[in-house]
């Protein structure tokens, strides 16, 4: 498949639907051994690691996956880091789409492979992962695609799969938690979750929302940045400020497309937002995996270390804190 004559849309019904294999209903697993090695008191590991592909980025595919089946699209486009192209690659082969991921070429992208193997066709680009959503966008456009970036015209559908966490959440708890942390790149998941937390207190069934806790690399996400400086908008970092590494890698970005909504969601919940150093996030995850028997992706621990560093502030009481968790894949 070459980006030039890829062909979608039109309603040809190329694709079939995924619904064999499903993303979401993933284990709340309290946190017992955590809190006494840090002390904390009444954490909850949503743990995505039981997704199909280990993240939460399968709940996004899946229903983005099943919305350009719908329409008819036989081929969806995208750029990625890893996570979310493998995600998408899983759901588009279970649904016979075609797949076209556009990955920056410096980043280390572990999770190629699995992307190869699922049948994408990967195309390396010479640039940031901000390089890699315009090629995929100027694609989509010009040949028909179904362009599941985010920040995109589809990005409802995005918002929606995330808002699922909340809703398990409160099955599990009985009502929403005093806060939820989460690990923020472009910011799409944890706005999601907001909308969710929000959507169900509308309606009756919490009695709150909860204060949403950002988390991301040190001094390179728009988003912690902005928060933390108190900008009303989420303002770009300049590009010679990112240096990705293997760990840091899921986390960083100059500009964060759904960087606005996460950033609404932290002001409009009071929440929280802080940094991780790599090396923070590679001793929590060691700390998960012997502690709670948990392989998670050393970026998302970003979460609890902001978790941690909110309760040295003296803004964590005795409550329920949900801290979002994604595998960790070879």
């Amino acid at each position: 498949m070459d980006e030039s004559n890829s062909s979608g849309g039109g309603g040809r019904g190329a694709a079939t639907d995924c619904s064999s294999v499903q993303p979401g209903k993933t284990a709340l697993l309290r946190g017992r051994n955590v809190e006494r090695a840090l002390g904390l008191e009444r954490i909850h590991f949503k743990f995505e690691g039981g997704n199909p592909t280990g993240s939460q980025k399968d709940r996004a595919a899946f229903e983005l996956v099943r919305k350009a089946a719908h329409e008819g699209y036989e081929v969806i486009t995208l750029a990625t880091c890893g996570n979310l192209g493998v995600a998408v690659a899983s759901a588009a082969q279970h649904s016979s789409l075609r797949t076209l991921i556009f990955l920056p070429e410096r980043y280390h992208a572990r999770r190629l492979a699995e992307m190869t193997h699922l049948g994408a066709e990967v195309i390396r680009v010479d640039g940031d992962y901000e390089a890699a959503v315009a090629r995929s966008r100027d694609a989509a456009e010009r040949s028909g695609l179904f362009d599941a970036n985010p920040g995109g015209n589809n990005g409802n559908a995005t918002l929606e799969a995330y808002g699922e966490i909340a809703r398990e959440v409160v099955e599990v708890l009985g009502d929403a938690p005093y806060s939820v942390a989460v690990p923020v790149s472009n910011g799409t998941t944890l706005a999601g979750i907001f909308e969710g937390f929000s959507r169900l207190h509308e309606s009756g069934k919490t009695s709150r929302v909860p204060r949403m806790i950002a988390a991301s690399s040190y001094r390179k996400n728009p988003i912690v940045k902005s928060f933390r400086e108190g900008n009303v908008l989420c303002m770009d970092l300049h590009p010679s400020e990112i240096h990705e590494t293997s760990v840091n890698e899921p986390l960083i970005n100059w500009h964060a497309f759904d960087g606005e909504l996460a950033l609404r969601a932290l002001r409009a919940s009071k929440g929280y937002a802080e940094y991780a150093s790599d090396q923070d996030m590679l001793q929590h995850a060691r700390l998960l995996l012997q502690r709670e028997g948990l392989s998670v992706l050393p970026a998302s621990t970003s979460a609890l270390i902001a978790l941690t560093k909110m309760r040295l502030n003296g803004g964590l009481p005795e409550d329920d804190h949900v801290v979002v968790l994604t595998g960790r894949r070879q």
